[in-house]
């Protein structure tokens, strides 16, 4: 027995080294291939247990461009610039992260087989509702609805509360009842979504783990998205997107479960980032008094020399007034956030054997391969960016610029795609931000309860991160600025 099992001990570390000896000399070749002693699973445990620290230490080791086995499948990670714009600009590279995957992580299952299909029959109504100049109405009434809500907090004299839900549920209602119109729930809807979006980066990465909180909440989000699909009537206003919505799920046979999921898939797409963006934003903010006060008076000079007062904001807070000179720092802290916290993966497969552009070189890539942009890798170029993991709040405030909203030319900037790959919604997601910032920090003083804690920046190593990094519950203090009448 003893000599069977060490037979056994003995095959193992044989085809293992045999693995790694193949695996270095593969690593001769270009792209060079990060050695692995696990067949099949490759670097995969090392991936999902630190993604980005993962990466980082390759590209340490082997330049900008390297291959790495996960699960099976080859990856070929790129971090140049020039790489990740050829990989979002490639029409040969499609979008591995699809929207039956996002469906499958919210759900909890795959589509059901319909007629329906997202970018034949959703996307021309985004590409309608969502472009800049259309979007006027939308956050002149985004300000006006956010308002509303925090008004209260207005007329007390001191309120203590959680930054993160006090900053994110004005802004999900409000942007909820614009997409969908006033049947659209919002009593305890925030309050489960938040449950839910805690799980998404263990729900993404496929780790299994115990969903039941999670899973409660999405049960509790279904039934209110099924009285909402019930309860539709044509003949009533459903948002600028519900109508449009209803009517793709009635012409392709969607059920109402299965619309309910679309629509909780949807939501989720569309309010997990910028949540997450606009906490770390006042975070950064809170740690750094220079900044802060910088941003606050030009936000202050703004409300005073633009608008007049804040009534006048509430009626034109436009988007051509959000984008102008006059909120330069505001812009450039706002970019500076993204740059650091969105931690996206751009990850595509090739259709057909190509070679990827990465300036004057060449990268071959085969079919089946998954091409992985490193977006954090490009976000923290020295040469890009000086002093790369400090929140430098008016690090965009002096590029030149052809779009007001996206002062980025000439430096790599990811947070929100790019070519044929780029955000369907990234300008309202910009504006949003803005109006969420402005309101706030022209309205309120904010302290953490209990002064500054430890540098939230940068983050220790951690699992998992996937869009936007999860902090401990943060307890700050409001206290109005103005004097209410």
């Amino acid at each position: 027995m003893l000599a069977i099992l060490l037979s056994v001990a003995l095959a193992v570390v044989l085809y293992a080294t045999s693995s790694w000896v193949s695996s270095s000399k593969r690593s001769m070749s270009y792209p060079p291939t990060v050695p692995t002693l696990l067949p099949w699973i490759g670097a995969a445990i090392s991936y999902l247990s630190d993604p980005n620290g993962f990466l980082a230490g390759c590209h340490k080791r082997y330049g900008s461009v390297f291959k790495i086995l996960l699960g099976g499948r080859d990856v070929v990670v790129v971090s140049s610039p020039a790489a990740i714009f050829s990989i979002y600009a490639s029409d040969i590279a499609v979008p591995h992260f699809t929207h039956n995957q996002v469906f499958r992580a919210v759900i909890g299952r795959n589509e059901r087989r319909t007629k329906f299909n997202l970018e034949r029959d959703l996307f021309p109504h985004l590409d309608q509702a969502l472009p800049k100049r259309a979007l006027g109405d939308v956050t002149r009434l985004l300000a006006q609805m956010i308002y509303a809500r925090i008004e209260p907090y207005t007329r007390a004299k001191e309120t203590n509360v959680s930054l993160m839900p006090v900053l994110a549920q004005p802004l999900f209602d409000s942007l909820n009842i614009i997409f969908f119109g006033n049947r659209w729930p919002t009593d305890t809807y925030y309050d489960d979504f938040h449950i839910l979006d805690l799980s998404m980066p263990k729900r993404l990465s496929g780790e299994p783990f115990w969903f039941f909180p999670s899973m409660q909440a999405r049960k509790r989000l279904l039934a209110q998205n099924l009285k909402f699909v019930d309860g539709f009537d044509a003949s009533e206003h459903n948002g600028i997107l519900g109508g449009n919505f209803m009517k793709a799920f009635l012409e392709n046979d969607v059920c109402r479960n299965e619309a309910a999921c679309h629509i909780l898939t949807f939501v989720w797409g569309s309010h997990a980032n910028t949540h997450g963006v606009v906490f770390w934003f006042f975070l950064f903010l809170l740690s750094d008094s220079v900044a802060l006060t910088a941003v606050r008076e030009e936000v202050d000079k703004a409300m005073k020399d633009i608008f007049g007062d804040l009534q006048g904001f509430l009626a034109d807070a436009s988007p051509d007034n959000l984008d102008g000179p006059h909120f330069t720092l505001l812009t450039s802290a706002l970019l500076e956030a993204m740059r650091l916290v969105v931690k996206v993966m751009g990850l595509r497969v090739a259709t057909r054997d190509f070679d990827l552009k990465d300036g004057d070189k060449a990268i071959p890539v085969r079919k089946g391969e998954f091409l992985l942009g490193n977006i954090d890798a490009a976000h923290s170029a020295e040469e890009s960016y000086p002093d790369n993991m400090k929140f430098i709040y008016d690090r965009f405030a002096h590029s030149n610029q052809r779009d007001a909203t996206f002062p980025t030319e000439g430096k790599p900037w990811f947070a929100l795609g790019s070519g044929r790959h780029v955000c369907k919604g990234k300008y309202l997601a910009i504006y949003e931000l803005k109006v969420v910032a402005i309101l706030y920090l022209y309205l309120f003083n904010i302290t953490p309860v209990g002064g500054i804690p430890g540098p939230w920046w940068p983050l220790p190593p951690q699992r998992r991160v996937i869009g936007v990094p999860h902090v401990e519950k943060v307890i700050v203090q409001l206290r109005p600025r103005h004097a209410t009448t």
